[in-house]
């Protein structure tokens, strides 16, 4: 890492959204300088305001940052950053690291860890799971392949956004892959909150008290817990993740159980969940919209 600027030296972070405002803070407190980019002019003056340097171009990370964390949304916002127009992949310097915390199709992470060897560039991937409160807090849990000694180096860096660090494998793509079975659940488990809580509302039973039975017991699930209020209030519009976000992340679930021949029934099933909500314009709402699809 570049000693340049800040304590710890500087680490470039592309994608400043709800998740890499919460990692620019956290890699701020502890020591490191930071320089942003992001398509949103108004995400680089929120990153100067908290002592961040916005990026004007590629070279304005490139040239300072041996580290890259990026938290775009998927893997074409991942190669429009690194082999787009002013992509950054072309003036990393040899031996830097780009850290992959997207959510992105397994195959898509393999073949860019060759991609990018052949330029002598480092890929760590490290999809990561906690959402926008654990990415403020500084302890999302973080999936890890990629080669051990570079993991080592970078650990100060991901430790700062990280609570938990697994250490999957050398072979980069089984941490996409860790992420994609865990997607499998979350969605499925969405999916499966919002038609018990509909069953429950068409046979007349409380809500509130509903879920709070539900909660209590063997029944229970983190989703359930997290999106249960939402889905018998009705109240979608304060988004944490939107359906589309699980159109999108369940479909990589599918796309990864095709190519290895495995029946995923259950997400299929809870696919066709977001898929029809998002059909019906929820795709923006938040993903307990999804409940609307067995009451409206």
């Amino acid at each position: 890492m570049s000693q340049a600027q800040g304590s710890l030296g500087s680490v470039g972070l592309v994608g400043l959204g709800v998740m890499g405002r919460g990692v620019a803070e956290n890699l701020l407190k502890k020591g490191f300088a930071v320089v942003g980019r992001d398509v949103n002019p108004e995400a680089l003056t929120w990153l100067q305001s908290i002592g961040g340097q916005a990026a004007t171009d590629a070279a304005s990370i490139t040239s300072v940052c041996d580290v890259v964390v990026s938290f775009v949304v998927n893997d074409k916002q991942t190669e429009d950053v690194l082999f787009g127009q002013d992509g950054l992949a072309a003036s990393m310097r040899p031996g830097s690291v780009f850290i992959a915390c997207s959510t992105m199709s397994p195959k898509y992470v393999r073949e860019l860890a060759v991609r990018l060897a052949n330029m002598q560039i480092h890929l760590i991937d490290s999809p990561v799971t906690g959402g926008q409160i654990g990415a403020r807090n500084g302890t999302l849990t973080v999936m890890v392949a990629g080669d051990p000694d570079v993991f080592e180096r970078v650990k100060p860096v991901m430790s700062a956004f990280g609570g938990k660090l697994f250490f999957l494998s050398k072979e980069q793509g089984q941490g996409s892959q860790m992420k994609v079975i865990n997607q499998l659940l979350c969605g499925v488990h969405i999916a499966a909150a919002a038609e018990a809580l509909a069953m429950a509302k068409r046979s007349g039973l409380p809500l509130d008290t509903t879920l709070e039975i539900l909660k209590s017991g063997a029944a229970s699930s983190w989703m359930l817990g997290d999106r249960g209020t939402r889905m018998i209030t009705d109240s979608f519009d304060n988004v944490t993740s939107a359906v589309d976000i699980f159109v999108k992340d369940m479909g990589l679930v599918l796309d990864s159980a095709r190519e290895s021949s495995f029946a995923a029934s259950m997400a299929h099933a809870a696919f066709l969940q977001f898929i029809e909500a998002s059909g019906h314009g929820l795709g923006k709402l938040d993903d307990a919209a999804v409940i609307r699809n067995y009451i409206d």
